[in-house]
């Protein structure tokens, strides 16, 4: 069964000629992790003094109705009884898989919260010592861009080696060979039947249009022959008709094929654009990280 560990210490920070006195509370489940010899090797001129940890302040704030009033009294307390400004408490649980840290800092002053920061991301090596450097260092105003390199390292070990199975580019190629088969292709199943949809009922309209202009055309020849073959008067007259409403017919159908081709065209570049536009892409972050909004006050 692995055991908590808890360091205490006390340590007087300083940055940019502002020096406040923090005491630190770090929680920790792996006792072979030693993290003071950590903060001590990164802070330079930092003093580290380990007491016995204080049970009632890293007890889960979510466990209580009233989280920033119930400790005030015992806030202001710890702060005259170790003359610090602040109190940072510091809970760090690590996985196969994941590690996560939550920091707070408490004013002496008021008792109240002042800063707090959770972290939830795919564990990499030394990450808790990294996450803690980054977390501190935060606090006094102190951060080496070594440290946030390290913590690119979770989302790729070379980028440039690096290559995606899926590409936005592969999306709009096979949309313009096929309406919605990029959009399939990116997982996108909704806009996939759309497009197709789309373009199906395009193309269709297409060969009806050109069914009823042939027709038109066959009619009016076959009209017009029987209208030079007859002497009778009426049916010259009827014939005439026929043949005027299929010429009508004939250009109609030409102007419908002219625009659905149009709209046909159009639309299977918008869907091969749409295609590149929703394509795979790969994921930036793979960590999440929440800042705090408020800072300590100077």
């Amino acid at each position: 069964m692995r055991r908590a560990i808890f360091l205490l210490m006390v340590c007087t920070l300083s940055a940019q000629g502002n020096q406040s006195i923090f005491l630190i509370l770090n929680q920790y489940n792996d006792t072979s992790r030693h993290i003071d010899s950590s903060l001590n090797a990164n802070f330079k001129g930092t003093i580290f003094q380990f007491t016995e940890p204080i049970q009632e302040l890293i007890v889960d704030l979510e466990a209580e109705q009233y989280p920033a009033a119930a400790r005030m009294g015992l806030v202001k307390r710890i702060g005259l009884e170790h003359k610090v400004e602040y109190i940072v408490n510091n809970q760090i649980k690590n996985n196969n898989n994941r590690l996560f840290l939550e920091g707070r800092v408490f004013s002496t002053r008021s008792g109240g919260l002042v800063l707090r920061r959770k972290v939830d991301l795919m564990n990499y090596q030394d990450g808790d010592f990294n996450e803690l450097n980054l977390w501190v260092g935060q606090i006094i105003d102190l951060v080496y861009p070594g440290w946030i390199e390290n913590r690119e390292q979770i989302l790729f070990l070379d980028p440039s080696d690096i290559t995606y199975e899926k590409t936005p580019m592969g999306a709009a190629l096979r949309s313009l060979f096929v309406p919605g088969w990029g959009q399939a292709y990116s997982g996108k199943k909704l806009s996939s039947v759309f497009w197709a949809g789309l373009e199906l009922s395009l193309s269709t309209a297409i060969i009806l249009s050109y069914i009823g202009y042939d027709n038109a055309a066959k009619n009016f020849l076959q009209y017009k022959k029987q209208y030079d073959e007859t002497d009778d008067v009426k049916e010259i007259a009827n014939f005439r008709n026929l043949a005027s409403e299929e010429h009508a017919n004939h250009i109609k159908y030409n102007k419908l094929i002219i625009s659905f081709a149009a709209a046909t065209g159009t639309t299977w570049i918008a869907n091969s654009v749409h295609a590149w536009i929703v394509g795979p892409r790969p994921s930036l972050k793979i960590y999440r990280d929440w800042d705090s909004t408020k800072t300590i006050p100077n």
